[in-house]
């Protein structure tokens, strides 16, 4: 975990001059640095984690969690009709270079916090993009994963998946969003003036960076593109910043340095030489850093990475980061218990491999017994895969005496006469039995009817809602706890159940933490989705 208010203020300054396209903060700012170090992958579950690397990492065929298809391919535009001649990869790294504009680091302010979406009426925040990447992101908000979390994935995401090979900026969870409106000061196009504020190594870089990709359009900037960009497939009238606009590449730099092409886009050769914001960025200090940008494409893309990596880590004074969200080798997907009808655990879900080979799932009952002679096969069903490469999911089902019950797994996959256990970095992948919501039994309906059923001693249900915020396309995720009452007997079990009408914005991610108490212990089933109101197959 990374506390912001552990930055050293000596670490290295980041000035941040405006621009048209992404209207870049002009004051200096101190950014948070992590320096590169080892990550040990996650203990199972981790919901933070859990969630951001199934969007990042599962991103086609089964299980897809959607997220990457607004830009597949990188120059679709999901907001709208193709011929606006906007693009939506361009658009999520443009919000989130005014969300963190504004930043104030000596008072532990801004940064990414999700303000903007209470501040896309502002004059600042001009065109489109706002107000679109708002609205997408909103459905995949939740209890755990915040719309500043789902900014810096779709910059990371963005980044990733309009390179070859993917270029991957470190992406880490756990920001919180603002309730209101943060600081103005994201700068107009005319604001330009300061030297002091253009001749920036790390201001130059992270213009270049951001200006690899998309256009700047007459229809949010007529000061800087003429009516005359308008056509019948450009209706938004874009001019792009070089002539790859969906590819991340090093090209807006050889093109500006070579005058040829789009030289940099309409930032730098517009006729209103009020607004060549870019060019006064780039050639403040005669042109040096951008010629140290063009030395190579690896030197480019690693220095993107960097600049990228400071601005999506600069967050709000006591927010603590995740570490870098790395792809899982193996990973459970969909694990869950339920009751059949003699009242024995039916336990079920998915291992997610890279490869498709042979897989069993052993476990030990709920007094912690057990050996690998408790175990099922795990026999692949579908395929799925995205940025970093094929997934395969290989599906299990068993039933355990409900007298003896799990307390755990531990998944075993043999390659080539040789069987690999994977035990949650030597924890196990622990569950427990107590009290568990029975999802076949639980539903949440388009109207917010909650039926909320388990099979426990003594339960509340904690409900995760998405709720609608004046002022905002984004949710606020609010609780609400119901206590459940018994309702029937099930072998070894009592049922429980509780019934309530909630207000939510995305039935599909609201959530309940199901608590059962007894005189001894606490058990928490936390993070269900209810049936009918969530993926089918996820986390």
């Amino acid at each position: 975990m990374v506390p912001i208010n552990s930055l050293d203020k000596a670490s290295s300054a980041l000035w941040l001059p405006p621009n048209i396209t992404m209207c870049l903060f002009f004051a200096p700012l101190v950014l948070l640095w992590i320096s590169s170090r080892l990550v040990i992958a996650y203990v199972w579950p981790d919901h933070v984690m859990d969630e951001l690397e199934h969007l990042l990492v599962d991103t086609q065929g089964f299980n897809d969690g959607t997220f990457k298809r607004a830009i597949t391919p990188c120059s679709n535009y999901v907001s709208g009709a193709q011929n606006l001649g906007r693009e939506t990869a361009a658009q999520w790294i443009r919000v989130s270079f005014h969300d963190f504009a504004t930043a104030n680091v000596a008072e532990g302010t801004g940064g990414l916090d999700a303000s903007i979406q209470f501040e896309t009426d502002r004059a600042e925040n001009s065109g489109a993009a706002m107000n679109d990447s708002m609205a997408f992101f909103a459905p995949f908000a939740n209890a755990y994963v915040s719309m500043a979390d789902l900014m810096a994935l779709s910059v990371v995401i963005s980044i990733a998946g309009c390179s070859d090979p993917p270029l991957v900026v470190p992406l880490r969870g756990g920001r919180i969003d603002a309730t209101e409106g943060g600081a103005t000061g994201v700068p107009e196009p005319e604001t330009l003036r300061s030297v002091a504020s253009v001749n920036n190594p790390p201001a130059k870089t992270l213009t270049a960076c951001g200006h690899s990709m998309g256009s700047v359009h007459h229809a949010g900037f007529p000061q800087v593109v003429n009516e005359s960009a308008i056509t019948p497939d450009n209706l938004g009238g874009g001019i792009h910043f070089d002539a790859t606009p969906d590819v991340f590449d090093d090209l807006v730099v050889h093109e500006y340095l070579n005058w040829q092409g789009q030289k940099g886009g309409a930032l730098v050769t517009t006729e209103n030489v009020t607004v060549r914001s870019d060019l006064r960025i780039y050639a403040a200090d005669s042109n040096a850093t951008m010629q140290q940008l063009a030395a190579s494409p690896e030197y480019f893309k690693q220095s993107c990475v960097e600049v990228f990596g400071r601005m999506l880590d600069t967050v709000p004074a006591g927010v603590q980061l995740t570490d870098a969200v790395q792809p899982l080798d193996v990973k459970p997907v969909n694990v869950s218990l339920t009751l059949d009808s003699q009242g024995d655990i039916l336990f079920s879900g998915y291992v997610r491999f890279s490869q498709a080979s042979a897989v069993s799932v052993s476990w030990l009952s709920r007094n912690g017994s057990g050996d690998t002679s408790q175990n099922v096969g795990a026999h692949v069903l579908l395929r799925g895969g995205g940025i970093f490469g094929q997934t395969f999911y290989h599906g299990f089902s068993a039933s355990i005496p409900g007298a003896s019950g799990i307390s755990a797994f531990i998944i075993h996959i043999r390659e080539n006469g040789t069987v690999q256990t994977f035990d949650n970095a030597g924890q196990m992948y622990a569950l427990q039995d107590v009290g568990f919501l029975l999802s076949d039994r639980s539903t949440l309906d388009e109207d917010g009817n909650v039926l909320t059923s388990a099979g426990v001693i003594n339960v509340s249900a904690n409900l995760a809602i998405p709720t609608r915020v004046i002022g905002s396309l984004g949710p606020r995720i609010n609780h609400e706890e119901v206590d459940l009452a018994s309702n029937a007997e099930l072998g070894a079990y009592t049922l429980y159940s509780g019934a309530m009408g909630v207000n939510t914005m995305r039935v599909e991610q609201t959530t309940v933490d199901l608590v059962t108490r007894t005189e001894q212990h606490t058990y928490v089933d936390e993070f269900r989705r209810f049936n009918g109101g969530g993926r089918a197959i996820g986390l």
